[in-house]
């Protein structure tokens, strides 16, 4: 086990590569994967049984007691089986408390993947040339695995994650325990960057320097249309026969180079924002309520600002920088950043507005930018000064705290 010293903390990271397993390798892997849903569909109805006559209580049986009738469950990675197990467990604990229940696991709607524990280096990589590198796992013995960059030295394993994507692919997710330096708040921010969201193109900065265009973003919409002409073709294909699940997989690749897109695309523009500015402001804006509401789902999803929001988070927190998150109900659109008046007129369809008090011409993203440039260097110097009313939670997110929703009511109704 590592050992923990006082001046560091244990975390987790986590890194993915491609693997190419043999034909019988595949064959064991999607053994696997029916395995653990066939073992979460029973103790998912033993204990919904269980629930029902015992109010409160929680049953805890292992997967051991299936294999007695079960012995093609032999077969597979035992602690792939444990691990469903474990993760049942989880969410019985979290739904059974409201009343509800986890679903029962379809086979064409499951997520084909496993987790399987390091234990007594049963988890290993076996280099044999810089180009050609193997990964014993369990059960399935070695397999070719594409290390498109290496692992630091001192990373500990700690579990491994198989998958298979719509495409055909497999790839694993290895997960390290990492001894690091917690790295302190700063506490002087001499560069601050402020992003307000936009629909058409992503984001609007409030220096100008990393303003994102409509070419740059729009990765599903620029496939949409070879998609949908891919899904034709799958739709008068019978369902399960060979010529249908290449069909399937050619779909999978086109959502795959549309995600891998998006993905590329904001981890260069996070790491650059990280590195060039001390705190970054953003509108903690609900963009699943967004999504549901004026037939705004595809372009919300396709944008990618939640992702890019959370890449932001982790990466400025590693460097010891804060993520300033506004108010959702703090009027950025509405408000003069001039005068600060607000416009309570403001359309969503006002692109550019004039401000009855001063006078000042106004574009929309634009002086939201502004504002909320203001906005977060309020919110660091109140933090800086003391502030109560503030809270910089562990992960590096600076923000208000929550207030219960009818004290939030009375809050805006004495400021109106």
């Amino acid at each position: 086990m590592m050992e923990e010293r006082a001046d560091t903390v244990i975390v987790s990271k986590c890194m993915e590569f491609r693997i190419k397993p043999t034909m019988e390798q595949k064959v064991l892997i999607w053994k696997t994967f029916g395995c653990c849903r066939f073992v979460w569909n029973h103790l998912l109805d033993e204990r919904i049984s269980y629930e029902k006559m015992n109010k409160g209580k929680l049953l805890n049986t292992t997967p051991a007691h299936l294999k007695k009738d079960n012995p093609f469950l032999s077969e597979v990675d035992s602690m792939a089986l444990i691990n469903t197990q474990l993760n049942l467990n989880q969410s019985c604990s979290l739904l059974f408390a409201k009343g509800k229940a986890p679903r029962f696991r379809a086979k064409e709607k499951d997520k084909r993947s496993y987790t399987t524990n390091w234990i007594n280096s049963n988890i290993e990589i076996i280099r044999i040339k810089d180009d050609e590198n193997n990964i014993k796992l369990p059960k399935l013995g070695r397999a070719r695995i594409i290390l498109h960059r290496s692992i630091p030295d001192g990373w500990r394993m700690k579990n491994a994650t198989i998958k298979e994507t719509a495409s055909g692919k497999f790839f694993i997710s290895l997960t390290f325990d990492v001894e690091i330096e917690p790295k302190g708040n700063i506490k002087k921010f001499d560069r601050i960057e402020a992003f307000d969201y936009s629909m058409p193109s992503l984001v609007v900065s409030a220096t100008g320097e990393n303003d994102i265009t409509a070419d740059d973003i729009h990765w599903y919409r620029n496939l949409e249309k070879r998609i949908a002409k891919e899904q034709r073709k799958l739709s008068r294909m019978k369902h399960g026969s060979a010529n249908y699940w290449q069909e399937k997989h050619r779909i999978g690749k086109l959502h795959e180079k549309a995600r891998n897109r998006r993905k590329d695309f904001l981890h260069k523009l996070s790491r650059k924002v990280s590195d060039s500015f001390d705190a970054v402001v953003v509108e903690d804006i609900n963009l699943q309520h967004m999504s549901q509401s004026l037939n705004f789902g595809k372009a919300v999803y396709d944008n990618g600002y939640g992702m890019l929001r959370n890449m932001l988070l982790y990466k400025l927190n590693e460097q010891g920088k804060v993520l300033v998150k506004v108010d959702r109900f703090f009027p950025s659109s509405k408000r003069c950043s001039v005068c600060h008046e607000v416009n309570h007129d403001l359309q969503l369809s006002d692109r550019e507005w004039i401000c009855k008090s001063c006078g000042t011409h106004h574009y929309r993203d634009r002086n939201a930018t502004k504002n909320l440039l203001d906005e977060g260097k309020d919110i660091l110097n109140r933090w800086a000064s003391g502030d109560s009313s503030l809270i910089l939670a562990p992960s590096g997110v600076l923000s208000e705290k929550k207030l219960h929703p009818q004290a939030r009511y009375n809050v805006r109704q004495d400021g109106e």
